[in-house]
């Protein structure tokens, strides 16, 4: 029995490339790379088409909303809730509508796709969504004028900062438990911005980090590409999580995985990836 052809490795290489592109938001590069790297379909010595071996690229419908994506996250990075709102509500309406909750993605959900490490609940991200926006509002109205402190309090931005909070109140008082009690105690962390003299030195200093942008950016895409019936990782990054627990097993079998070495004392030494995640012939 023949292993896979060249093209046929290459199919696969290109295939995974594209899809990492696709899945993290790359779409001009998706695009180029698309159209750089176009190649027909790898056949065998008697001039029939690999089984297995498709050579996929992005539709412009798949690359609109890969566009599409990256514009919600770029707008959460930047602090832009509301406008990543929007776009939600008119693009992917499923991601925060509390009717989705239950019902299934576009598409289905095969056996070996990664279920989502994070909520893909609507009224998750609806409350998360609208608590980063309270604390963006915050940002806006203390530290990026130049105040790190309430020193001198707006009565403005006190009276709105605080009508904020009382609309995520009722929002978490609907919640069943233990998600309402999880979210009261987050509010109440989050409500200590009002609290503290120097909020850039205080406990709750974290809720005002580029990290908890990146970290409800990802829930978001994630759960975008949950409702489009897409994987919530690349099949690079699943093949790479498989491979290290696959060879994480066999180490404590004592067993070598291809292109592995016993070092001394019998001890399991590197192997190199590109031959567990690829075909080789």
């Amino acid at each position: 029995m023949h292993g896979p052809s060249s093209a046929s490795r290459e199919a696969s290489l290109r295939n995974i490339v594209l899809d990492y592109l696709v899945h993290h938001g790359y779409s001009s590069t998706a695009r180029a790379f698309s159209q750089s790297s176009a190649m027909p379909p790898p056949v065998d010595s008697d001039g029939d088409q690999v089984m297995g071996s498709v050579v996929s690229s992005p539709t412009d419908e798949s690359l609109h909303h890969v566009d599409l994506r990256q514009r919600v996250r770029s707008h959460i990075l930047s602090g832009q809730v509301n406008d990543a709102i929007e776009l939600l509500e008119q693009h992917f309406p499923t991601v925060l509508s509390v009717d989705s909750s239950s019902s299934k993605p576009t598409k289905s959900v095969t056996g070996t796709d990664f279920v989502a490490s994070s909520t893909v609940n609507p009224e998750h991200l609806n409350l998360n969504l609208r608590i980063l926006a309270f604390t963006e509002a915050f940002r806006a109205a203390y530290l990026d004028r130049g105040e790190a402190s309430l020193d001198n309090e707006d009565d403005r931005h006190i009276t709105d900062l605080l009508s904020k909070l009382t609309k995520l109140h009722v929002l978490v008082n609907m919640l069943p438990n233990p998600e309402r009690a999880i979210y009261a105690d987050e509010l109440n962390n989050v409500s200590g911005l009002l609290a503290f003299p120097d909020v850039r030195s205080s406990s709750v200093a974290r809720y005002l980090s580029q990290e908890r942008r990146d970290a409800v950016a990802n829930q978001i895409n994630t759960a975008i590409l949950y409702r489009m019936g897409h994987p919530a990782i690349s099949h690079l990054e699943l093949s790479t999580r498989y491979t290290s627990t696959l060879v994480s097993f066999l180490n404590d079998l004592q067993i070598l995985a291809p292109g592995q070495k016993e070092g001394k004392a019998g001890e399991l030494v590197g192997f190199d990836i590109r031959q567990v995640i690829l075909p080789t012939a």
